[in-house]
């Protein structure tokens, strides 16, 4: 017994007619009749009544039929899986990336990932939570990693995968004395900020703000590392992720806010939008891969 045996005595049972399904499946009617009689001839029984007017199924085939259907669900299925797996290897997904964010290391993420479906393109956009925003919108990216300093738009699947506590960021030998720091404490001191549309930005806006502090910012930039590296070089103080201050680098003196404040690190990704095999696979391969919350 054949799959395609089976796919051809379903049509016929179907249809009730031998050229249409024949049609449907495009192979040749006498292709067909002589496959559905071998069939017959294996389970020696008839599974159609064949007249000069019509074809009806007998009882035996329509037990045939419905056994068929079931069985050619499970081979499409599984041929859709396999061509998926296919997809996959030779797939594309587009990723709105972070430097580095609470526990994620982005690019040893990527590597990793690069290493376990080395058949996937990848490519990358770069730039603060408010153009993740966009890139999704405009379906510019697949997924986006985002710290999250507010609700973002309501189409989004938001996965948390880490977080991260913001800090003040001084120049070596400019940090004040106690271990933490208020807004107020940042008064005298030129602040070098992220640019608008950055979680960062609007978290310190909220943070002077709830102080009742004024916040002028003497120098925005959309890269955190150059900001770390203006404050070492005595341009001024910051606010930044201290998961950047971490990294090897140049120098800097580090205090916690008081009160203090922690960011969200999520995957982020659009629930109306088709996820392809590939965003698919990073998007598990990211769950996989990150610390636990």
């Amino acid at each position: 017994m054949e799959i395609r045996q089976l796919r051809y005595a379903e049509a016929v049972a179907r249809h009730r007619h031998f050229t249409r399904a024949a049609e449907e499946l495009h192979v040749a009617q006498s292709a067909l009749s002589h496959q559905v009689r071998r069939l017959e001839a294996e389970l020696g029984v008839e599974l159609f009544e064949r007249t000069s007017r019509h074809v009806a199924a007998t009882e035996a085939g329509e037990a045939v039929a419905a056994r068929a259907r079931r069985i050619l669900a499970e081979v499409d299925g599984a041929r859709e899986e396999v061509e998926e797996l296919q997809g996959v290897i030779r797939g594309h997904v587009s990723i709105g990336a972070l430097l580095t964010a609470g526990e994620i290391d982005f690019p040893r993420l990527m590597a990793a990932f690069s290493a376990a479906y080395p058949g996937i393109e990848v490519g990358f956009r770069e730039g603060t939570a408010g153009d993740m925003f966009g890139y999704l919108a405009r379906d510019e990216v697949d997924v986006a990693f985002a710290m999250l300093a507010g609700s973002p738009p309501q189409d989004l699947v938001v996965e948390r995968l880490s977080e991260d506590e913001l800090v003040a960021v001084f120049p070596p030998g400019g940090a004040p004395a106690k271990g933490s720091v208020r807004a107020a404490d940042l008064r005298g001191h030129p602040i070098v900020a992220p640019r608008s549309g950055s979680a960062v930005k609007q978290a310190l806006d909220e943070f002077f703000a709830e102080a009742g502090e004024p916040l002028h910012v003497s120098l925005e930039s959309g890269e955190p590392f150059l900001l770390r590296c203006l404050v070492a070089g005595g341009v001024g103080a910051a606010v930044l992720p201290s998961s950047l201050t971490r990294r090897e680098g140049p120098p800097v003196e580090v205090r916690s806010l008081r009160p203090r404040v922690r960011l969200p690190v999520a995957l982020l990704w659009r629930e109306q939008r088709h996820t392809s095999p590939a965003a698919r696979a990073f998007i598990e391969f990211a769950r996989r891969e990150a610390p636990a919350r």
